[in-house]
């Protein structure tokens, strides 16, 4: 058996304005909608395809914060250290860069760290092993 990552769940307080985030700066698309108004929940499916999906879900219940949060992060991979910088000018326009772009090690790269509507952490780097 070979387990195959397929999807991160994210609750979220507004899955319109996730949607609008990973859009922007991920370049994500939406794959499908979903809500159950009986249970209270909404959640949008983001991904380039269906092999790795960002599930956000939007519930009456609020996020549950954490103070793991800062190293509690999604990370996505950029071709080049132009890429990353421009994702950091574009998040400091926006007032949402958290931290970078700088350059850490050979493990973790060029990296920029920026927060989507909720807080949570979303790292855009060059250079790792991932990706």
């Amino acid at each position: 058996m070979r387990p195959k990552f397929t999807h991160v769940a994210l609750l979220v307080s507004d899955v319109d304005e996730m949607a609008d985030f990973y859009i922007k700066y991920c370049g994500l698309k939406v794959i499908a909608r979903r809500s159950d108004p009986k249970a209270g929940f909404r959640n949008i499916w983001l991904g380039k395809d269906l092999n790795f999906v960002i599930v956000a879900f939007e519930s009456e219940k609020k996020p549950i914060q954490s103070i793991s949060k800062p190293l509690s992060h999604l990370g996505f991979a950029l071709e080049s250290t132009e890429e990353v910088n421009l994702i950091a000018k574009v998040a400091q326009d926006d007032g949402i860069l958290n931290y970078g772009p700088v350059y850490v090690d050979a493990d973790v790269g060029y990296i920029c760290e920026v927060l989507d509507p909720d807080g949570n952490s979303v790292e855009f780097s060059y250079g790792q092993k991932l990706g």
